[in-house]
């Protein structure tokens, strides 16, 4: 009988961890069906698929031979009054969004950038601890402003870049995929002026 019983127990344990999980919220395969969470991009996503019929500005980048290496695909809000944006429990549906696609269709990356007079620093830094504490990245910090914070996981990286200028609060927030490495594709052309490949900063 005890055996039986913990067998049964242990059913009912794993019955109750996949019924969790069923419950997590994934991300929507186009934007604007639901919240689309920044933080759980899977870069597996199908562009096409995942800009849909929503309004976008398509732009180049260009190597040093002024050849195409990859396209900005620009998503905002006025545009798309019905898109849903999130970073984690942060609502940034009202700023718009940069995805990084490359020749090939694969999503490099996507980015954010705003300003604003509330203070979100504190806020978004323990949203993404909650989910990345063990991925957190210490940088040797040059400047107190801007400040860069970074996470990385073994398919992506997070790096979070805050400053302040005349009581505005200013927030870069990229998330990158790993798949695309700084020693064989040019992220610093793709992410202009984030230092994602920390030339200028430095691992502690």
């Amino acid at each position: 009988m005890k055996k039986r019983s913990k067998f049964l127990f242990a059913i009912i344990c794993v019955l109750f961890v996949y019924s969790c999980k069923s419950q997590e919220k994934e991300n929507p395969k186009t934007l604007g069906s639901s919240n689309f969470d920044l933080e759980k991009i899977s870069f597996n996503e199908d562009p096409t698929t995942l800009f849909g019929k929503n309004k976008y500005y398509k732009t180049s980048i260009k190597d040093d031979n002024n050849s195409d290496i990859a396209y900005n695909y620009i998503i905002s809000k006025k545009e798309n009054p019905h898109v849903k944006v999130s970073l984690g429990n942060t609502d940034i549906s009202k700023y718009k969004y940069d995805f990084k696609v490359s020749k090939d269709n694969k999503i490099i990356g996507v980015t954010t950038s705003f300003t604003t007079s509330e203070d979100l620093k504190d806020k978004i830094i323990k949203d993404l601890e909650s989910q990345f504490s063990k991925n957190r990245v210490d940088i040797n910090q040059i400047y107190d402003n801007p400040s860069i914070y970074r996470w990385q996981t073994p398919d992506k990286i997070i790096h979070f870049t805050y400053s302040e200028f005349e009581g505005d609060h200013i927030y870069n927030i990229s998330i990158v995929n790993r798949k695309f490495g700084c020693d064989t594709f040019p992220l610093e052309r793709v992410f202009v002026g984030e230092d994602i490949c920390l030339k200028k900063y430095t691992k502690k």
